[in-house]
């Protein structure tokens, strides 16, 4: 659900297509993102009287993890699975999501990561 907001679904119908997610299963996790904070309800356009879901602060900083998390999927999933190609809004341009290096923004891998206490 989180990866379906983030990829700009607002509205419940669109959500449960997206999904395939049952309307009663849906509806109670929307209602638990609604009260952890995820996603917050409110109308979908001005003037509307029709609710949509929208991702709070919390929820967009958990839609990054979901982005990388579809990257690994699209890299290890068989060639004929369905894919969305990921787009910045800005450019129109093809996107991924990668993990860079805070200092230098060079992208990273997990061998090249270490711990501290």
């Amino acid at each position: 659900m989180v990866r379906s907001l983030a990829l700009g679904s607002v509205r419940f119908t669109d959500i449960a297509a997206d999904t395939g997610a049952p309307r009663d299963v849906l509806s109670a996790r929307l209602r638990t993102l609604v009260t952890d904070g995820i996603v917050e309800r409110r109308p979908y356009r001005e003037g509307s009287t029709r609710d949509g879901y929208f991702l709070t602060a919390k929820g967009r900083d958990l839609a990054g993890v979901i982005l990388v998390i579809k990257s690994w999927g699209d890299t290890y999933s068989p060639p004929d699975a369905r894919r969305r190609r990921l787009l910045h809004t800005r450019c129109e341009s093809t996107m991924e999501a990668l993990i860079v290096c805070a200092h230098c923004r060079e992208p990273i891998g997990s061998d090249e990561v270490r711990t501290e206490p």
